[in-house]
């Protein structure tokens, strides 16, 4: 028994999850140092609100497109049109009630979802990047013309003080109600994609489309249901970026569809498909947050941030890959070998 255990050990520690922990705990000591005033867990919990929450919904919609191999650019203008939307209809309190705007919001996302599956299953011949490109300009084109270049706000009092700001004290830490409702979502995003037929389905179609449409598979089923889910999520994370700024124009959300997508691959998903974890995406968010509180503490200069966010990206993305062209390289080597053995 210990000597199973013992083999398998390094197997787990080769696990991208236990990467990333090593990672947070390692940029949690050197920034803890640095700021040993500043850079403490009460206060990086109360930055999960800026860094985590909103666009940790986002890349949770597109974790599940990534994993079938294809891509969504537009969930930044999907949520700044379906804020828009909301912000409108309930027009400052003289509209219709504010549930009722919030559920035209999510309506809103899911219509902006469907539109992109459809397209991308019926236009087989074109990237999907190209694709949601297209629509990108379209939703954010029509936030527009709703909005001009002006922005709406004036939401209910609890919406941005209790959601937006409001927090929750546990074992003594005031922990962020936005943070809470998005923990909440992930053990039943777990459950679904890693547990289920269905999430199976999704990892084979990713793995293999041909293969799997040919096992009875109905992939252009699963990839629009993919980006239904995908605008859902667009949506959601909208209304908790609009808790926190308090107002809507059409240029919000502006750059979070990458963001997204960076933290979706850093935490272990591919665009080639076939890969992806809801744990680690987790850890990612958690990675990302950390480093970028950090980073603003230490240099407070937003190029500095956004360089070295983007360096750290190239090198997490670059290490699996070369990684992965050694394992086969020396697969290929071992082959070689046993033939001249043989």
């Amino acid at each position: 028994m210990k000597n199973g255990f013992v083999s398998r050990l390094p197997a787990w520690l080769k696990r991208w999850e236990w990467i990333l922990a090593a990672l947070i705990v390692v940029v949690y000591i050197i920034f803890s140092r640095m700021q040993p005033d500043n850079y403490t867990l009460p206060k990086l919990l109360n930055q999960t609100r800026v860094y985590m929450v909103d666009v940790g919904f986002m890349a949770l919609g597109m974790l599940m497109v990534l994993i079938l191999g294809d891509i969504d650019i537009s969930i930044a203008a999907t949520a700044a049109l379906s804020a828009t939307v909301m912000a409108v209809t309930y027009n400052e309190g003289s509209g219709i009630p504010f549930g009722a705007a919030i559920v035209l919001m999510l309506i809103v996302g899911i219509v902006c979802g469907f539109i992109n599956g459809l397209l991308v299953t019926r236009f087989k011949e074109l990237f999907p990047m190209i694709i949601t490109l297209s629509t990108q300009t379209l939703y954010r084109g029509i936030a527009y013309i709703i909005l001009k270049d002006q922005s709406s706000g004036r939401f209910p009092a609890w919406f941005g003080k209790s959601l937006g700001y409001g927090s929750v004290d546990i074992l003594g830490l005031q922990v962020p109600i936005m943070l809470l409702c998005f923990l909440a979502v992930l053990p039943f995003y777990y459950v679904w994609l890693h547990k289920t037929a269905s999430g199976r389905r999704i990892f084979a179609a990713g793995t293999n489309l041909v293969a799997s449409r040919y096992s009875g598979v109905q992939t252009d089923r699963i990839k629009v249901m993919a980006f239904i889910l995908n605008g859902l999520m667009a949506a959601i994370g909208g209304f908790f970026l609009v808790s926190r700024t308090g107002s809507v124009k059409y240029t919000i959300a502006t750059g979070f569809e990458m963001q997204a997508i960076a933290i979706a691959i850093l935490g272990g998903a591919s665009t080639s498909g076939g890969r992806g974890s809801v744990v680690g995406l987790l850890l990612a968010l958690i990675l990302m947050t950390g480093l970028k509180n950090g980073l603003m503490l230490v240099y407070n200069d937003a190029f500095i941030l956004n360089l070295s966010i983007g360096l750290l990206l190239i090198l997490i993305v670059l290490v699996p890959n070369i990684s992965g062209e050694l394992r086969r390289r020396n697969a290929i080597k071992r082959q070689r070998l046993n033939l001249h053995k043989a």
